[in-house]
């Protein structure tokens, strides 16, 4: 459809889907996978009120990150560097580069 395959058939979807990648307002072609060649990730379980949600993406937005996983780094990182834990805050840099 925009450069990958899809499950729907939905033709109405299909069409929308078209003119959203013709407007540039979703990307084009294959996703770009996170896998690094010999790193293991885990997904860690992070579960909020939608409100609370809602207002760190304002928050994120308002600040001028790139996404909720960039404040999430951000903060971590600021508050392992302030607690003494130089080591594992320089690991959530270098993760942000």
């Amino acid at each position: 459809m925009v450069g990958r395959s899809t499950g729907s058939d939905n033709k109405a979807y299909l069409i929308w889907k078209i003119r959203e990648a013709q407007k540039g307002r979703i990307p084009v072609g294959p996703r770009k996978s996170a896998h690094r060649e010999g790193v293991t990730f885990k997904v860690l379980p992070l579960r909020m009120e939608s409100d609370l949600v809602d207002k760190l993406d304002e928050a994120w937005r308002r600040q001028g990150l790139h996404s909720r996983m960039d404040l999430f780094r951000k903060s971590l990182h600021a508050f392992l560097a302030s607690a003494g834990e130089a080591d594992v805050a320089a690991m959530l840099a270098s993760a942000d580069a």
